[in-house]
């Protein structure tokens, strides 16, 4: 049983059930007169009720919590890792801010292959989800650097049926997929377009990170604590807003400002000149006009470079159309996608346990190439890690910057809601991509932990003359530590340290000027300094 009572600029809710991390158990939790009222009916219902129940299967199938480099690890990242978790052995450590770098969830495909094709749903149809749409399209305002971007451009098609008509590349295809569908039961898409899946996942995000951090971070004023950037595309707006809103319950917020760069080249979460994976294969990428080069001509060019040094198998490719069997018109349209375009709508069926137009041996097949493009684009030989590291370096400048004003700022939460085209480079400019090597699940996360220094048992003297130990980083990817000290900075002499061997967990810390130090080195080529600005 929930209750809740509004009354003298706060509220209070009552619950008499046991619910996980953050979740309030048989006693007041007020809001200060900063957070808005909620109604019984919609938000303080829906936020607790999160909170009280156990994770749902996403619809359409069983809840794809899969570990590995196959097509259904695509579909959804795990929830499960080791966020807001030190070693069992390791000493005592506050946690002090959380920055968050999210893909947006499940999408409709943004190319089509079938004739006829195959109509994704995108109607929000469950009640507790349209609430959440209800509340992203109330409880936030979206910042434009430039003042372009809107609210009505990034929650459209949210709750209303859709007029547009599903675009396609193939000449012919796609006839009738926009019609309207109010009063009915489903919703055509438009491509790419977040489906109620896509907003689940993200539910469920915020709940899983709530769970992990809610608690240590402790926010309470979420004008000053809470940090939101999104890039300029709806899937990515609604699925940070969504996670937020579960993460922050039961605070809510009111009118929290969403920070959007409109024009992707000065966005630094895509990296400086770097290039997506979409671009057609009969496209030189030297060739790109200005606006699609970047501010970063050294990385574009690198990253040019590596592109062209990739090809997609030609048996598989051969084996691949002839199971497809398009028509002349469309095959050869179709040749000229990217690897990943004509993965992406495989997927996609795959994802929803569609028939599939070709073997499903196929399908797996094209998903390891579209892995090994991605790993080879941004952690490559032929320039992709030297460029990817020269274009990421801005935006994790950024991030130390975060983590070094934290003393000034008193930030707890930084939340950066992008696509797999920044998942990948970050992770490539980390030096850890070859480890993972896979095309970014909806919903994937990496997470940048600061804690503070261990506690010093009572009464011991300062380890070393200089000052205290430093502040420490963690990172780390769909649950999985992927930050070594022995990977980023072998040589670091840690302030306030004297012991020669490091404590177990250590070997994951990152002390804050071991990773300034890291993030400085990647604008260096050769004997050559580079800046990427």
């Amino acid at each position: 049983m929930l209750r809740a009572r509004i009354g003298g600029g706060s509220l209070a809710s009552h619950t008499g059930g046991r619910g996980p991390a953050g979740s309030v158990e048989g006693r007041d939790r007020p809001i200060t007169t900063r957070m808005a009222a909620w109604s019984l009916a919609g938000c303080s219902a829906l936020l607790f009720m999160w909170l009280l129940l156990s994770p749902r299967p996403l619809g359409g199938g069983s809840a794809l919590n899969l570990k590995g480099i196959n097509e259904w690890s695509y579909c959804q990242a795990p929830l499960k890792g080791d966020e807001g978790v030190l070693p069992a052995e390791a000493r005592p450590r506050e946690l002090k801010q959380v920055q968050l770098v999210i893909r947006h969830g499940d999408r409709s495909p943004i190319t089509k292959l079938t004739t006829p094709p195959l109509d994704f749903d995108c109607k929000i149809k469950d009640p507790a989800m349209r609430l959440v749409a209800e509340l992203v399209r109330e409880r936030f305002h979206v910042a434009g650097i430039q003042g372009k971007a809107s609210l009505d451009y990034l929650t459209r098609a949210l709750l209303l049926p859709t007029n547009d008509s599903q675009q396609t590349i193939f000449s012919g295809l796609g006839k009738g997929a926009g019609k309207n569908t109010a009063g009915g039961e489903d919703q055509a898409c438009f491509p790419g377009q977040l489906t109620e899946r896509g907003v689940r996942q993200q539910v469920f995000n915020g709940q899983y990170l709530q769970e992990r951090y809610g608690k240590a971070l402790g926010v309470t004023d979420i004008e000053t604590e809470v940090y939101f950037r999104s890039t300029n595309y709806p899937r990515t707006f609604i699925s940070g807003a969504a996670l937020l809103l579960n993460f922050l319950a039961p605070l809510v917020p009111d009118r929290l400002p969403v920070i959007v760069q409109e024009d992707n080249n000065k966005e630094a979460l895509f990296g400086r000149g770097l290039i997506g994976a979409s671009r057609a294969r009969n496209v030189d990428p030297f060739e790109s006009p200005n606006d699609e080069r970047g501010p970063c001509e050294v990385a574009f060019k690198l990253g040019a470079q590596q592109e062209k040094a990739f090809s997609i198998d030609a048996e598989l490719e051969q084996a691949f159309f002839e199971e497809l069997n398009l028509t002349p018109a469309a095959e050869a349209e179709a040749r000229l996608l990217s690897v990943a375009d004509a993965t992406d709508p495989l997927m996609g069926m795959a994802c929803y346990k569609h028939p599939l137009p070709v073997h499903r041996s196929l399908v797996r097949s094209l998903k390891k190439e579209t892995d090994r493009m991605f790993c080879e684009r941004y952690a490559g030989a032929e320039g992709g890690r030297e460029g990817t590291r020269l274009g990421m370096q801005p935006f994790l400048q950024e991030v130390l910057g975060r983590f070094q004003n934290y003393g000034t700022t008193k930030l707890k939460l930084a939340l950066y809601s992008a696509h797999d085209t920044v998942l990948s480079p970050l992770l490539g400019a980390l030096d850890v991509l070859d480890k993972h090597c896979y095309w970014p699940p909806y919903a994937s996360r990496v997470v940048f932990e600061m804690w503070g220094p261990p506690a010093r048992p009572e009464g011991r003297a300062q380890e070393k003359e200089g000052g205290s130990e430093e502040d420490s980083v963690r990172i780390l990817y769909n649950g999985e530590v992927v930050s070594r000290r022995s990977l980023h900075c072998p040589g670091y002499k840690a302030k306030g340290r004297n012991e020669e061997v490091l404590f177990m967990e250590e070997e994951t810390l990152l002390p804050l000027g071991c990773l300034q130090e890291y993030i400085e080195g990647m604008s260096i080529l050769g004997e050559e300094k580079f800046a990427c600005v």
